[in-house]
């Protein structure tokens, strides 16, 4: 069973940001961060980073290894850290050309918000999902601030 990694924010963003080609070395700058493993083996990493609490808006950033990673539960616990700290939007931004995560970003509950051109450089644009606080509580239940459960590290 996968398990959640907690107050490893800077190796599990380091994870995450070396497996994002447009991320790579320059990294999140200030963030959370929420590791999904099973056995000693990192499954998924994902980052909270640019919050901006005047607004309610956090950006999520996540790369896997393995879908193992997204079981519902694991699902719920993760996306109810930052509904419970505030948030009421969260944003992604993938590339166009990235079917896995925008399937994936889709699974989850993400919708197309819009398309922000040659954001990743010449021709790579970003595709921009988000999920309201009120789309998070449909689909998951009220995050109650409940973010460690009985499968956390």
């Amino acid at each position: 069973m996968p398990r959640l990694i907690y107050g490893h924010d800077a190796q599990i963003a380091a994870w995450v940001a070396a497996r994002i080609p447009h991320v790579g070395e320059a990294g999140f700058g200030l963030c959370r961060a929420i590791g999904v493993a099973s056995d000693s083996r990192m499954l998924a990493g994902v980052v909270f980073h640019d919050w901006q609490p005047g607004y309610g808006t956090m950006q999520l950033s996540f790369a896997a290894e393995s879908p193992m990673w997204a079981r519902p539960q694991i699902v719920r616990a993760i996306l109810a850290y930052p509904f419970s700290i505030g948030v009421f939007k969260l944003w992604t931004a993938t590339p166009h050309d990235h079917a896995a995560a925008l399937k994936v970003n889709e699974r989850l509950g993400f919708k197309r918000e819009g398309v922000l051109a040659h954001h990743f450089g010449s021709g790579r644009h970003a595709v921009v999902r988000r999920m309201l606080r009120p789309t998070y509580e449909r689909l998951y239940g009220e995050p109650n601030g409940q973010v460690l459960g009985a499968n956390a590290a």
